[in-house]
């Protein structure tokens, strides 16, 4: 690390060395997962599922989501799809495409209570009324812009059967080749697959969700008396709930959930306005609750905290200082460019380190990236920028009102088309 005689480098290495320690841990998990054996759950017999989605204007999509899910290699008759058409604008079109494949569909029209996590209290709840009351073994939450492997449930119930309450698979993406936005979301996923969740599984720890394709028994929900998370990031109020109730949510890797990443940078930047809104939500409503298991000695409850909340507040702590910095000097007329030189500095080491995260997550997830090998390597370069301008868009989320936008999906594929992606050509048939 660069020391210079200079208030500000020394700000650099007094960060640098914090994040050293918080994310410590993330550097020894590499190893794990590329030197241990991922789970492999025991073969199990076939048992009922429910599948939640929940949608908002897809009709263009979600009709080869229902036949991503009946073409599964699991008996059809034990899997029942659940759909609830959440505030849609289409006319009915999105309702009508699911129950022409067989959905049970519910619209909702709600404007004041707007979010996945409300849709999914209102499906649950229409599920489990009446007769059908805990019949199902687990509920699977899926984004209805997504395509199912056709083995996911399959190696889903493999898990469930083995006594996990909580299971998440593993998040590969529809579109990674489209563009340098689309491959970074879709890199981080699959880093955060392998080198997040995959080694806390060898280890013994707690998994954490991530928006979709992950399931929940029903012994489970029916302890935390069904969906009651409203924030902003329902997946992560989740997962703290779960790690403030030191319950282990499990890993999957071969059960395989494709989603549609963002393209646009508006859309982009919304919606992780969203996620650190939600983030700053979850603390408020768990961070306690997980500092406590932490000073007890439960690293899973540290794990969460660092994953999201200290890594946002030191980011936003030092683009702050730096920002209120810059502009004091311009006032002062001292020397801002010393200022930037610093901020530099500290991005460029930001730039090396998650370049090298990017590169060994490209090197192992090679197979399952799905797009040109130039692709490939190009995007190792970019990947660095969407992380970089979390910073600025952590900032832009403590100062705004963020709402729940809506992410135009327009991918309409089958898995098949997923594995044998091509931008181009796929761009010429639209």
């Amino acid at each position: 690390m660069i020391i210079v005689d200079s208030k500000f480098f020394l700000v650099n290495n007094i960060v640098g060395i914090v994040f050293f320690i918080v994310y410590m841990y993330q550097f020894v998990f590499i190893p794990v997962s590329i030197f241990s054996k991922k789970k492999v759950f025991p073969d199990a017999d076939p048992r009922r599922y429910a599948i939640m989605i929940c949608a908002r204007n897809e009709s263009n999509v979600i009709g080869n989501l229902i036949d991503s899910i009946r073409n599964q290699n699991y008996p059809r008759e034990l899997i029942d799809v659940f759909v609830i058409a959440d505030n849609c604008t289409d006319d009915g079109a999105t309702a009508a495409v699911c129950r022409g494949r067989g959905a049970d569909v519910i619209e909702r029209f709600n404007t004041g209570l707007v979010g996945k996590g409300y849709a999914l209290n209102c499906l649950v709840d229409h599920i489990t009324d009446g007769l059908t009351k805990w019949d199902y073994e687990a509920y699977f939450v899926i984004d209805a812009d997504n395509l199912l492997d056709e083995n996911f449930i399959l190696e889903m119930n493999k898990a469930l059967a083995s006594g996990c309450r909580a299971v998440t698979g593993y998040r590969n993406s529809k579109n990674y080749g489209d563009n340098w936005l689309s491959a970074s979301y879709s890199l981080w996923y699959l880093r955060e697959g392998r080198y997040l969740n995959n080694a806390r599984q060898v280890l013994g720890g707690c998994a954490q969700v991530s928006g979709t394709g992950f399931a929940v028994s029903k012994d489970l929900l029916r302890d935390i008396g069904g969906w009651n998370y409203f924030t902003l990031t329902e997946d992560v109020e989740f997962t703290f709930a779960m790690g403030a109730r030191h319950e282990k949510i499990a890993f999957c890797y071969d059960a395989i959930v494709y989603d549609e990443e963002p393209t646009k940078w508006r859309e982009s930047w919304h919606q992780r306005t969203r996620w650190v809104k939600g983030y700053f939500q979850g603390y408020w409503k768990y961070g306690f609750k997980l500092l406590t298991g932490f000073l007890k000695g439960k690293f899973d409850c540290y794990d969460m905290l660092a994953n999201t909340f200290m890594g946002a507040v030191l980011t936003v702590g030092l683009f702050m200082f730096y920002v209120v910095t810059a502009v004091l000097f311009s006032i002062l007329r001292y020397n801002v460019a010393e200022v930037l030189i610093c901020f530099g500095v500290f991005m460029g080491f930001g730039y090396f380190g998650v370049f090298i995260i990017g590169t060994i997550t490209t090197i192992t997830e090679w197979d399952r990236i799905y797009c040109s090998k130039a692709k490939k390597i190009k995007y190792i370069f970019t990947f660095p920028f969407f992380l970089i301008t979390l910073m600025p868009n952590a900032v832009w989320a403590i100062f705004s009102r963020s709402h729940w936008p809506q992410v135009h999906h327009d991918h309409v594929m089958v898995v098949d088309d997923v594995i044998n992606y091509d931008t181009e050509k796929y761009r010429k048939t639209q």
